[in-house]
């Protein structure tokens, strides 16, 4: 109940407005984490990338290491990609004044392939200068494969011939959503169209 109240409000405010404020506010490593899952849990891949610093270092089983502008993409293509999101933040902890991690769990309906995925997470996030410098999520990459493949996933998804065939197919999504993103926009001044 917790998680859709904050959901609601944010959406009701807006996350931008409330993310702009974030560096002026003294917030605690925690109220990042909450405000990163609440933009997480609208979809707002602008409210998450916002919380980031500019050199961003992710990594997570799938995409494996992505730095900086890599990381915008990549949570901009997912959110683009899901449906009937549902996102539930089981525990936040600080470790120190510099870490905290987050578990949580979501359920989504994959636009791609139309099946309904049940996720379990931990994140591990490092901050400085109220703003997270590094992220990586860990999940089991077998139980995703099995979900987001289907029967051929349920079979082959622990093996790692199926998971380096996996990560190498979203590696090349996601380059291909960046390239297409720059793509369409516009030249900068000064070049030739």
């Amino acid at each position: 109940m917790q998680t859709i109240v904050l959901f609601s409000c944010i959406a009701a405010v807006g996350i931008n407005n409330i993310v702009t404020g974030v560096f002026n506010m003294g917030m605690t490593n925690i109220e990042i984490i909450e405000l990163f899952f609440s933009a997480f849990g609208s979809l707002d891949h602008r409210g998450m990338n916002a919380l980031y610093s500019k050199e961003i270092i992710y990594s997570d089983p799938l995409f494996g290491m992505l730095e900086g502008e890599q990381v915008a993409d990549k949570w901009e293509m997912v959110c683009m990609g899901i449906r009937e999101f549902e996102l539930t933040v089981i525990k936040t902890e600080e470790i120190d004044h510099e870490y905290a991690t987050c578990k949580w769990k979501a359920t989504w309906r994959s636009s791609r392939s139309n099946r309904r995925i049940r996720f379990e997470a931990k994140s591990f996030m490092r901050f400085a200068d109220q703003q997270i410098i590094e992220h990586s999520d860990g999940f089991s990459l077998t139980k995703w494969i099995a979900q987001a493949y289907g029967i051929k996933g349920e079979f082959f998804g622990w093996t790692n011939f199926m998971k380096r065939r996996v990560q190498k197919e979203y590696q090349r999504r996601l380059e291909a959503f960046s390239d297409t993103k720059r793509l369409q926009l516009p030249d900068a001044p000064g070049t030739a169209s």
